[in-house]
């Protein structure tokens, strides 16, 4: 029998990857633009950041950190050439950084709620800028999927192959943060119109990203192999994550 890719390795990177990719929106994107623009953050959670005087800059902030990050993994995900796990985690953590930040411009547009919405929110052509929104959101989906697919192709040695590379990780990220969403403090509601959603929507790209993928590749196949730091990893940061960030952490305003 072929040697096969480790699913537990996989599972415990694409939980790292995922709380990774939420901090970064959440924290990084909303929380350290609203404090540059003089605002005070109130409660950090894994489905929001509130603050006290939001504006365009800290609504778009999430999205854009999320789409520098995601391009600077894939890169170091390319540079990482035959360290096979090295490449791989950078490549899930680049797929749910890239991903969510593409999608959100198709889903403000669509549905007209989200970061996005409250970007254009008051501009002068509503009808337009969300239909400009949706389009740009489905050509850079399209292309960040694409990418994706060339990138992830050394590991994907038979179509099937991809059911453990792509679509489980995809699977695990989406139980994790719904898992740290149900314990957020403003509730139910905010889990069914915006966790949920977000997760099974967001990376869902990751579901088909196989049907392009190129026919052949000029690198030699790698293994995701078994190591067990990754699983202690995301067994301690996970717990954490879901336990503090899931719960909400409060801040004093001042």
């Amino acid at each position: 029998m072929p040697e096969q890719h480790d699913k537990m390795t996989i599972i415990s990177m694409a939980v790292i990857a995922s709380g990774l990719a939420t901090l970064l929106h959440e924290g990084l994107g909303h929380g350290v633009t609203s404090w540059l623009r003089g605002d005070i953050v109130t409660e950090l959670t894994s489905n929001h950041l509130s603050d006290l005087h939001p504006d365009r800059w800290v609504d778009a902030g999430g999205t854009l950190v999320n789409l520098f990050a995601g391009a600077v993994a894939l890169i170091i995900s390319w540079a990482a050439g035959d360290r096979a796990n090295i490449r791989y985690f950078f490549w899930i953590l680049a797929a749910l950084n890239l991903l969510p930040g593409a999608g959100y411009f198709l889903f403000s547009g669509i549905v007209g709620i989200g970061d996005w919405n409250e970007v254009i929110r008051g501009l002068p052509h509503q009808a337009a800028l969300r239909i400009a929104m949706t389009l740009l959101g489905a050509a850079l989906y399209f292309i960040v999927v694409r990418l994706l697919a060339r990138a992830v192709r050394p590991f994907v040695q038979q179509r099937s192959t991809y059911n453990t590379i792509g679509r489980l990780p995809y699977y695990a990220a989406c139980l994790f943060s719904c898992a740290a969403g149900a314990l957020d403090p403003l509730g139910i509601k905010l889990l069914l119109v915006s966790t949920i959603p977000a997760a099974l929507g967001g990376s869902s790209g990751l579901m088909w990203a196989d049907s392009l993928l190129p026919k052949r590749t000029t690198e030699r196949p790698l293994l995701v192999h078994r190591e067990f730091a990754w699983w202690i990893a995301a067994a301690v940061l996970g717990s954490a994550y879901i336990a503090i960030i899931g719960r909400g952490v409060r801040f004093a305003a001042r």
